[in-house]
């Protein structure tokens, strides 16, 4: 064959080869922020490594937690950077040759020429804030992870099984998070598992999460007694969480008082103030007063509590569970009742009369203030009654998990199974662990596995405590064999939690009555100087030159009026709060300190000549 024929054939040989099968990869799609990334680093990659050095951002980065390389961080700060200045000086151009007033051109342009320094300062303080969260997060978690992997080792399971079981448990939040970076490490990396955890607490912010891990590899890697260490560690992050919960209960009692000093004192003086500034006839613009107090009661005093609530929140410990329910119901509820419930209301007090132009009087006031604080009650009600039902299912729910472990540890020493010996302590009265008991046992009984078991029994609950708990009981048998020392120290441990939540809850309900005084002190007293200084002045219609009109008289008593039911109301969610923990717990504080209010502004208002 010629070297012709021989091309010839491998021509066509060529293309009749059926094309090579490439497994299909989806593109991944372009984003905003990939761009931004590419302008920044195609702009300021050259000064972005300067940055990040001078900062010190890769070690902020990594105790932050945050997987982004420090010099594209650094780019993207210098990005934002540079486009606020160049907004800055664009805005402040145009505001030059507007024809605003020379003192408002001067301080807006200020503003601007401030605007990148905060861009800065942003940039720079982040990482901060996210490590600060990190640490925060870390320790409320710790000694129940700290309870868990003590729990696991007295059962023999290896560290490499407990670090792979946490990083899928939906109990732990912030622990799952640095479970799975340990993970990543072993698995992406190559590491051993003693080399991830030093790798992942050798510079992690919070110093108890790391002093315990490190200690923990060093006791491995020395052949030390790693149980004792992991007990005696327990019992001293447990010591240590106490006292920290001791601490957080001092500061919501600054915050408590500080807030009630603010929302009572302060309230009060500037209420006798802009009430005379109301009623006396000075030289100022008309209803400057009434404005005054309006926005003090309307803006200033909702803000200074909802400030307070985000101190409280930041200051409070958080647990990983979180139940959007009762807030659903008040979107989905209590929202839609309220706008019906309000011109009901409206119209059936006699509040509409002051729509007509009709002087405000004891009548329509008590109408109009009935009508906010029936609004206010309806739009909360279905919320609380949702919210009252679930802490009725889970008051001193601790308490019996705990005497459930116990017993269930004593009955296991008789050398029964696990499973059996659930059986047998389910058929025991545990109070409100009743409906869990009953239903485990039928579960276990039918031939359920003891996870699946356990899972229906718990549906419905949303306590991190009992979660948590039958968690470990259910790894500590599933993984660990379940032996008669892995379950006392499950129940030591799961009293010692109860203990815990007790304690600061206790801590804090001495506060809860210092809102409740606030806001019948605020209702009473302002009303009463209002009484007072009409009756000091004079009604119009007496021959005292001083005399003031019934009609202002009204005017301010309406406006202390609905500004006290509304602060009241907002102070009963400041004690629920301080109380539980959450939003949805002021509820029932906010609807009795409205009907309290309310009924006090009834009986004070008649002392005021309308």
């Amino acid at each position: 064959m010629s070297s012709e024929s021989r091309l010839k054939k491998a021509f066509k040989s060529l293309f009749r080869r059926k094309p090579k099968q490439v497994a299909y990869r989806p593109k991944r799609k372009v984003t905003l922020g990939d761009v931004l990334d590419f302008i920044a680093i195609a702009y300021f990659g050259h000064i972005a490594d300067k940055f990040a050095k001078t900062f010190d951002l890769q070690k902020q980065l990594a105790q932050a937690g945050l997987q982004t390389y420090p010099t594209l961080y650094a780019a993207r700060g210098l990005l934002y950077i540079f486009t606020s200045i160049f907004f800055s000086i664009y805005v402040s151009i145009l505001l030059a040759v507007s024809p605003l007033a020379l003192a408002i051109k001067v301080i807006s342009i200020i503003i601007l020429m401030l605007l990148p320094i905060f861009v800065l300062a942003g940039v720079l303080v982040y990482p901060a804030a996210k490590r600060e969260e990190r640490k925060n997060n870390v320790e409320t978690e710790l000694p129940f992870f700290a309870a868990y992997l003590t729990t696991m080792a007295r059962a023999g399971v290896s560290i490499a099984n407990v670090v792979e079981r946490v990083s899928t448990l939906k109990i732990f939040k912030a622990i799952r998070e640095e479970a799975s970076m340990i993970l990543r490490d072993m698995r992406l990396l190559g590491k051993s598992p003693l080399d991830a955890i030093e790798e992942n607490a050798l510079f992690h912010p919070s110093p108890l999460y790391r002093d315990f891990m490190l200690g923990y590899v060093t006791s491995v890697k020395t052949g030390g007694d790693v149980l004792h260490y992991l007990e005696i560690r327990t019992q001293d992050i447990f010591n240590n969480r106490m006292n920290q919960m001791k601490l957080i209960a001092e500061r919501m009692s600054m915050f408590t008082e500080i807030y009630v000093t603010l929302a009572v004192i302060m309230t009060l003086v500037f209420y006798i103030f802009f009430t005379i500034q109301s009623i006396i006839p000075t030289g100022g613009a008309p209803g400057g007063g009434i404005a005054q107090l309006a926005l003090f009661s309307f803006v200033f005093l909702p803000m200074l509590t909802f400030f307070l609530l985000w101190m409280i929140h930041s200051s409070q410990p958080k647990t990983p569970i979180t139940h959007y329910g009762p807030y659903a119901i008040l979107l989905t509820i209590g929202v839609p009742i309220a706008l019906v419930v309000f011109p009901i209301l409206f119209y059936a007090t006699g509040a509409y009369s002051l729509l007509q132009g009709k002087p405000p009087t004891y009548r329509n006031i008590i109408g109009f203030t009935t009508t906010l604080g029936g609004t206010l009650i309806a739009m909360s009600l279905p919320s609380t009654i949702l919210y009252m039902r679930e802490s009725r299912k889970t008051k001193n729910l601790g308490d019996a998990v705990a005497s459930f472990l116990r017993d269930l540890t004593e009955v296991r020493k008789t050398g029964l199974s696990p499973e059996k010996s659930i059986l047998i302590v389910t058929t025991r009265d545990y109070g409100p662990l009743n409906p869990i008991t009953r239903r485990l046992n039928i579960a276990l009984t039918l031939g359920l596995h003891l996870e699946r078991a356990v899972r229906r029994a718990i549906r419905g609950y949303r306590d991190w405590l009992l979660l948590s708990n039958f968690r470990f009981l259910v790894d500590s048998i599933s993984v660990g064999g379940g032996s008669p020392e892995t379950l006392e120290s499950l129940a030591r441990y799961a009293f010692n939690l109860t203990e815990l939540q007790k304690e600061f809850k206790k801590r804090l309900r001495s506060y809860i009555f210092m809102p409740y005084m606030g806001a019948i002190l605020v209702a009473a007293s302002s009303i009463l100087v209002l009484s007072f200084t009409g009756q000091s002045l004079g009604v119009a219609g007496a021959e005292a030159p001083q005399a003031v009109s019934a009609t202002k008289l009204g005017n301010v008593a309406l406006l202390l009026s609905l500004g006290a039911v509304l602060n009241s109301y907002l102070m009963g969610i400041v004690a629920g709060k301080i109380q539980d923990g959450k939003i949805v717990a002021g509820f029932l504080h906010g609807i009795i300190l409205v009907i309290i209010t309310i009924i006090t502004i009834i009986v004070t208002l008649r002392s005021v000549p309308l």
